[in-house]
């Protein structure tokens, strides 16, 4: 009986990581196509639409499976008003602490500085033209990319997912380089 039951709880622990590589890739997907879906926006109604980075894990290594932080925002430039204004767009806000999904143990790591496009003052931001790429600054982009991590905290090892999104708007899934 001993046996049975150190076999069901090795079994469950190896479930738990498997549910959070799981979450992790689902969020990192929700993001690339985020920002596949803004930049088609931005194509489409030919105006400036940008994804605010909003939070962060401050502490993605504390150990609390159960936490998970992160959460950006799709806005659309409202050229009407004097100043321009960004005003929440298509999907609105994405946190992982909220919805249906819930991902448990997943979070953002913090990422490099985003200074976004020169002159406008708007941090964490990529801003996507209406030609579809990236208006941010050349120093924005880390050997050509803005990657974002997300952590999987379920495991019993660092497990990321990156998504890296270049000049051009483009984003890609990887492991973490």
């Amino acid at each position: 009986m001993l046996i049975i039951v150190l076999l069901a709880g090795m079994a469950a622990q190896d479930l738990s990581a498997l549910m959070g590589r799981y979450r992790m890739n689902a969020a990192a997907r929700d993001l690339a196509e985020a920002v596949t879906t803004t930049r088609l926006a931005a194509i489409s109604g030919n105006r400036e639409f940008a994804i605010h980075l909003v939070a962060s894990d401050p502490a993605p290594d504390d150990g609390q499976s159960r936490a998970n932080i992160g959460r950006w925002q799709v806005l659309e430039k409202d050229a009407s008003t004097t100043p321009p204004t960004w005003v929440p767009g298509i999907d609105g806000l994405f946190d992982l602490n909220l919805g249906p999904n819930d991902w448990n143990g997943v979070s953002i790591e913090a990422w490099a500085p985003i200074a976004g496009p020169s002159g406008q003052g708007i941090p964490d931001h990529m801003v996507f033209s209406p030609r579809g790429y990236l208006l941010n600054d050349t120093a924005d982009f880390d050997d050509g990319v803005i990657r974002v991590v997300f952590r999987n905290k379920n495991a019993s090892f660092v497990e990321q997912r990156v998504v890296r999104i270049d000049r051009g708007g483009n984003p890609q899934i990887a492991a973490v380089e």
